[in-house]
């Protein structure tokens, strides 16, 4: 091998040696350590087990301890590398001499090994100085002679798992405060026998115990064996389902023997380890006792309140201050028939009338705008009977101290028998009032058609007396209807009683009346409605019709057909007089037979005006003649 040859041969101890070695080889060493050829033996020899080593790995030789090392150690000095190699060590660390300068002193000095785990360093790096930590060892190098001349130095950074670790313990330190602090009763279980592992003093002060950690659950509080509560804990370790309980009861015995029963909303929840298995169980635990006592007042509270408006046959209810409505009471769904709930809002005027519906809304948005109690009188449809029956609606507002609108409560009272019975009182003082006017009219009428056909003075009185009997007669069968509300009679012939009212005003009853129908005995409220409506009707005929002249007619027949009676008023006027026309407007007469037709006897009432007389069909509910 020629010189040049042996010049760039790769000097034995290098060899394998990574970038390291290459940088060490072509490295000018006439700054310290010389040539590398006249590098010592125990040198080259611990040098290849740096350089060929895996692990991060340096050697500081020689007094001034120049830093050789291995490419899993080039990361270590950071910016340092290269330039760190061959320096002396107090150069290279001088911002961590004051740490690690004493470590290689005492290492130089006695040849004792030093070993250090997590070593803070405040290393310098981008020209900031960082945080650091190591693990790193010292190691004495001796020569032959037994000399210590340099360091064999092996380490690595923990930087990471330090401040990982640092950062654990404070989560777990802060985790600890708040388990300690927190105000709902915690503990930890372990294992399938339950044992108590950890318990904050919420839990202690629940259970009326101290001294639990340790002991199973069934060793540490007996008394909740025979409640169900270690089997349930078995159940959720076994299976690793969470269990949640909501105001439970539960009996500890306390130290001095007394037996307490509290009420405990708590959760069972599964622990487990990295691999899924079942190693505890966590138990949050919260102390309602109060809470369920309270709840339990309110309600009781609350089904007084429900017994005491349902037993009374008002509808009541309530709304917020903005008036939605979120109560009704049973009466108000037994009345309407609505589901429960289905008024709650602004839902609740469905049921009302359609016509009552905008002034009923107005006079409430207007109670709800100014606070002044809320009064309506309205129709509200009617469950059982299917009809729409009015109503009294009446609501005060509650306010708190500072005046402001708490809540609604609200009334509802059915007036509708009431107010049909103030209808007709008001309809038969005007139809009193109306009858006293048509009587002089009938009397004079009378007088006149009498005198027509009485050949004397004499017999003349003798009929007219005889209408006028005729005509008191008539009147005494509808008396009950305008007599102090009296609502007592017999049955009436339904013949009989049309024959009463029409005789006064007949002067021919064989060729003036034709009455033609099965016979039938009707009760008194239903003979006051028809004397009512056959009266009008005769009146009119009198006045307007056949019986102004003896030459009309009049033909009445009527049939029951299945649940309805039906009656049919035929008057026919004499040629001689002029066609009657109908009237363009209904008079009060034809209100109030009308108004007798569909409200007392539940039927109607047409007129069919004919050129030689009217038609005017009746009809009634079976069910109302007897009444």
């Amino acid at each position: 091998m020629s010189t040049d040859e042996q010049r760039n041969a790769t000097p034995g101890f290098l060899k394998n040696g990574g970038e390291m070695a290459e940088l060490i080889r072509n490295r000018d060493w006439s700054d310290g350590l010389g040539p590398l050829e006249t590098w010592p033996a125990v040198l080259r020899s611990a040098l290849s087990i740096c350089l060929n080593s895996t692990f991060p790995t340096a050697i500081y030789w020689g007094p001034e301890l120049r830093l050789l090392y291995n490419d899993s150690w080039a990361p270590i000095p950071a910016g340092r590398h290269p330039w760190a190699l061959g320096r002396p060590a107090a150069e290279v660390w001088s911002d961590i001499w004051d740490v690690v300068g004493p470590q290689f002193l005492e290492v130089m000095k006695t040849g004792k090994g030093i070993s250090t785990y997590d070593q803070l360093l405040m290393m310098e790096r981008n020209g900031v100085p960082i945080e650091s930590y190591w693990n790193y060892s010292l190691t004495s190098i001796r020569d032959e002679h037994g000399e210590i001349v340099g360091i064999f130095n092996q380490g690595n950074e923990t930087t990471a798992a330090v401040l990982a670790k640092r950062q654990a313990q404070e989560e777990i330190a802060r985790l600890g405060r708040l388990f300690a602090q927190a105000p709902a009763a915690i503990a930890i279980l372990e294992g399938p026998s339950h044992v108590f592992k950890l318990v904050n003093p919420a839990y202690e002060a629940l259970v009326q115990r101290t001294e639990l950690v340790g002991k199973p659950v069934s060793e540490a509080l007996p008394e909740i064996q025979t409640q169900g509560f270690v089997d349930l804990l078995d159940r959720v370790y076994s299976n690793g389902e969470p269990y949640q309980g909501k105001a439970v009861p539960v009996e500890f015995v306390l130290p001095s023997g007394e037996r307490q029963m509290r009420h405990v909303d708590f959760v069972f929840q599964p622990i487990t380890d990295a691999t899924g298995g079942r190693v505890g169980i966590f138990v949050q635990a919260s102390d309602v006792t109060e809470a369920a006592i309270a709840m339990v007042a309110l309600r009781e509270s609350e089904q007084r309140f429900e017994a005491i408006v349902n037993s009374i046959d008002q509808m009541i209810w309530s709304t917020r201050p903005d008036g939605y409505h979120d109560y009704f009471n049973q009466r108000w769904y037994e009345y309407t028939g609505v589901p429960a709930g289905r008024t709650d809002g602004a839902e609740w005027d469905k049921v009302f009338h359609p016509e009552d519906r905008a002034e009923t809304w107005r006079r409430w948005q207007h109670s709800l705008a100014t606070g002044e109690p809320y009064h309506v009188e309205y129709r509200l449809h009617h469950h059982r009977s299917g009809d729409y029956r009015w109503v009294i609606g009446r609501a005060q507002c509650v306010r708190d101290e500072s005046g402001k609108i708490t809540r609604w409560y609200g009334t509802c009272t059915d007036i509708h028998d009431l107010k049909v019975a103030e209808e007709e009182r008001q309809l038969l003082l005007r139809e009193l009032n109306h009858r006293v006017k048509n009587l002089f009219a009938i009397t004079a009428g009378m007088i006149t058609m009498t005198a027509r056909s009485s050949p004397s003075v004499a017999a003349m009185a003798e009929a007219l007396h005889g209408r006028l009997r005729a005509l008191s007669k008539a009147h005494q069968l509808i008396q009950p209807a305008i007599s102090s509300g009296s609502h007592q009679g017999e049955t009436v012939p339904f013949r009989l009683l049309i024959e009463e009212i029409l005789s006064p005003h007949l002067a021919d009853r064989a060729a003036q009346l034709s009455l033609a129908g099965p016979d039938l005995q009707i009760g008194p409220h239903a003979s006051t409605s028809f004397a009512l409506i056959f009266h009008e009707l005769a009146t009119n005929a009198a006045k307007y019709g056949p019986f102004r002249d003896a030459d009309g007619r009049l033909d009445v027949t009527w049939h029951m057909d299945g649940s309805s009676f039906n009656l049919q008023w035929r008057e026919m006027v004499a040629r001689s007089q002029s066609q009657i026309t109908a009237p363009t407007l209904e008079g009060f007469g034809s209100k109030l037979a009308r108004t007798s037709a569909t409200h007392q006897l539940g039927g109607s009432i047409d007129f069919q005006w004919l050129p030689g007389g009217v038609s005017i069909a009746l009809s009634a509910a079976s069910d109302r003649l007897n009444t």
